[in-house]
């Protein structure tokens, strides 16, 4: 009798033990996918603001900023002159004709760069854009070049995100510390090791945005 209570007591161990294996098979590669995409998103708002300044400074300075040091300079002290039209015309008259009277002057303007930057796109972040999220304040990569012929000359940039710094601090994501003892334990069980696993890794790609080969600004998203 028990012998067979101890039997019993061993099957339900060994089925408890391989059922958690096979949670952690279906779980683990789910969990990854969710941090990844989590991250992946983030990246991907901030490299669009950084898109939409390195627009804005680009038509104030004919060329792209070459570091993240640069562009937030920029978005905090940098200016843009716009060209305004003051006057007016009276009434029957044409623009062209009001100019020639010196009834309407074209004026320059300066206004804070982070004002064009938002009338661009109402949406863009302006702080910590320049930072990868989930790193240790570690900032974007910006490479830049021209593409020239005999008649033009285009500045072109790139910005890529390695896989590496897409993961950086997994364990942060996968172990939270702001979570009951509970919620630890099962993530203990579920997820650990789970940021060092390389076969998921390679399911995955770095993140880039621009070219230094043609003059184009679209992300591997889009």
């Amino acid at each position: 009798m028990k012998a067979r209570t101890l039997f019993r007591v061993f099957l339900v161990i060994l089925v408890a033990f391989f059922t958690v294996l096979v949670m952690r098979s279906i779980m683990r590669p789910e969990r990854f996918k969710t941090v990844y995409t989590l991250r992946h998103d983030e990246i991907v708002n901030r490299l669009t603001s950084v898109r939409t300044i390195q627009t804005v400074f680009k038509n104030e300075k004919k060329r792209y900023a070459g570091s993240m040091e640069e562009l937030t300079d920029f978005v905090e002290n940098g200016y843009v002159v716009i060209v305004k039209n003051t006057g007016e015309i009276p009434e029957g008259m044409t623009e062209d004709e009001a100019f020639k009277k010196g009834l309407l002057k074209k004026e320059e303007v300066k206004i804070p760069a982070k004002n064009k930057i938002l009338e661009l796109d109402p949406n863009v972040m302006l702080k910590d854009f320049q930072y990868i999220p989930f790193t240790d304040k570690k900032e974007f990569s910006i490479d830049t070049a021209s593409i020239s012929s005999a008649t033009y000359s285009i500045p072109v940039y790139r910005i890529e995100v390695p896989l590496d710094d897409i993961l950086a601090n997994m364990d942060r994501s996968i172990q939270p510390e702001n979570v009951n003892i509970f919620v630890k334990l099962w993530n203990k069980l579920f997820y650990s090791g789970l940021a060092e696993e390389t076969q998921y890794k390679d399911q995955y790609k770095n993140i880039w945005m621009g070219s230094l080969t043609e003059a184009s600004t679209t992300g591997s998203w889009e």
